[in-house]
């Protein structure tokens, strides 16, 4: 099935950052892009593919329409390019989204689904779907295409149940965000000390990718470090005590510390550590000389 997509001409709309690596991805496997809607300084980036305008009335066929649009813009632009783009499968990138926001397509024949590379895209020149997770969702024809093609093009195939999606996606977004947000929240505490922002930014992201990549590694219960995975119970009140007049990060500190005790389980201590993260530190008087 997968060789049957790479041997019709994709169409592809919205050459951004993850439309490109998808491009790239089909191209190294030996398919073709028969047209591309999108704006043209993103579209000359994909080589010697038309370029077609937004108001183009008509459109070649092709075997496989990709969008790679905006999760807000998937419906509008499949409502609006349905009538006008024939193809026997339409695929959509949004991670957040299922299948039926491809209904337009569905409606006038085509088999669709979702087909979400789980990778953030950046724009680099060598981007492509290698390695990612790629989730499969939709009708049982698109979603047997989707997974052939997923593993045609280097990446790790995964069938996504609809009533999934919600769940997968938010947990991904705290994988990405969140990891990011909870480096913010680091970094603001360094400069709140006087250490400069550039600084904190690149020290504690190199610490977080070092961790990720641990956790990549190994099983939790080896790749988790710090006080509370090593039950250091004097450092853990520390630092409870440090941030009590930081509720928010305290709040943060202590979610993240249950999870941490929730995987390094067995360890001993557990009910301890508990009793230090969740006692009441008065905060500190900050107007005190």
């Amino acid at each position: 099935m997968a060789e049957d997509l790479l041997t019709s001409p994709l169409g592809l709309v919205g050459p951004g950052r993850a439309g490109r690596a998808f491009a790239r991805s089909w191209t190294s496997a030996g398919g073709r892009i028969g047209w591309v809607l999108g704006r043209t300084r993103h579209a000359s980036r994909l080589g010697e593919n038309a370029a077609l305008a937004p108001d183009t009335e008509s459109i070649p066929p092709a075997g496989l329409v990709v969008l790679a649009v905006p999760d807000d813009a998937v419906r509008r632009v499949a409502e609006e390019l349905a009538p006008r783009a024939a193809c026997p499968f339409a695929f959509h990138l949004a991670g957040a989204l299922g299948s039926e926001a491809l209904e337009s397509f569905r409606r006038r024949g085509s088999a669709v689904a979702s087909f979400h590379p789980v990778r953030p895209f950046v724009g680099a020149s060598d981007e492509d779907l290698r390695g990612a997770l790629v989730a499969v969702e939709g009708d049982p024809e698109a979603v047997e295409a989707g997974l052939a093609l997923a593993a045609r093009l280097g990446a790790l195939p995964y069938r996504l149940a609809a009533t999934d999606r919600g769940r997968y996606h938010a947990a991904a977004t705290l994988a990405a965000g969140g990891t990011a947000a909870i480096v913010s929240v680091a970094v603001r505490n360094w400069v709140a000390i006087g250490i400069p922002e550039d600084i904190a930014r690149e020290t504690l992201a190199g610490l977080s990718s070092r961790a990720a990549a641990a956790i990549a590694a190994r099983a939790f219960a080896q790749a988790f470090t710090g006080a509370v995975a090593r039950r250091d119970a004097g450092t853990v009140r520390g630092h409870v005590a440090a941030l009590s007049g930081e509720p928010e990060t305290l709040a943060l500190y202590r979610a993240l510390a249950e999870e941490t005790l929730a995987r390094t389980a067995g360890s001993g201590r557990e009910e301890e550590i508990r009793a230090i993260l969740h006692a009441t530190v008065p905060s500190p008087d900050r107007n005190a000389s």
